[in-house]
C-alpha cells in the first residue's frame, strides 16, 4: 500500500510540474488577487455570469452583466485581449452593451470581487464573447439560459454560425 502510495504522489507531482498556466484565463486575466472567503460559512450569496451576449438590439442577451443573488457591493470589469478596460462598473446589476461586429466572436476577460449581504467575499474571473455569430467548438451561456440550478435552459437567441 505505502508503495502504491509513493508512487500515486510521484507520479502527481510530475504532472503538476509539467502543467504550463502561461496561456491559462487566471493568469492572463490577473485572477489572482480576487479573494473568495464563503467556504464553510453557510453564505448564500450567488453570482452567475454568462459567457456570451449578442448585442444585435434584439432584445435578447443585448448586454453581459453578472446576475447577483445577495451580494451588496460588487466590482465588475470587462478587458480585451491586451488588457485594456472597456468597461468597469461598481452597480450591481449594471452591464455593458455596445455594436456588434459583422459576423464575429469577439473574446474578453472579465473580473467580479462581490461583497456579500453576510460581508463575505466572492472573487470570479474568466472568458466571455460577443456575439454576431454563433463559434464552433466553443460552450456558450447566454442570460437567457438562466434557471434556479443554473445555466439549464435553451437560449431563444438566433445566430448564425461563425464562417
Amino acid at each position: 500500500m505505502m508503495k502504491l502510495l509513493s508512487h500515486f504522489l510521484i507520479a502527481t507531482i510530475i504532472i503538476l510540474a509539467s502543467c504550463d498556466k502561461s496561456n491559462d484565463t487566471v493568469s492572463s486575466n490577473n485572477c489572482g488577487s480576487l479573494i473568495t472567503d464563503t467556504l464553510g460559512t453557510n453564505d448564500n450569496a450567488t453570482i452567475y455570469m454568462p459567457n456570451a451576449f449578442s448585442p444585435n438590439a434584439d432584445g435578447v442577451n443585448d448586454m453581459i452583466k453578472p446576475i447577483c443573488r445577495n451580494v451588496s457591493s460588487i466590482e465588475f470589469t470587462i478587458s480585451d485581449l491586451n488588457k485594456n478596460v472597456v468597461f468597469s462598473t461598481n452597480q450591481i446589476d449594471q452591464g455593458w452593451g455596445t455594436t456588434p461586429g459583422s459576423n464575429s466572436s469577439t473574446k474578453y476577460y472579465y473580473t467580479i470581487q462581490a461583497v456579500t449581504s453576510a460581508n463575505h467575499k466572492i472573487g470570479m474571473c474568466g472568458d466571455l464573447y460577443k456575439l454576431s455569430c454563433r463559434p464552433n467548438n466553443t460552450t456558450i451561456y447566454f442570460e437567457d439560459q438562466l434557471t434556479q440550478t443554473g445555466f439549464t435552459n435553451p437560449t431563444s437567441e438566433v445566430l448564425p454560425k461563425c464562417r
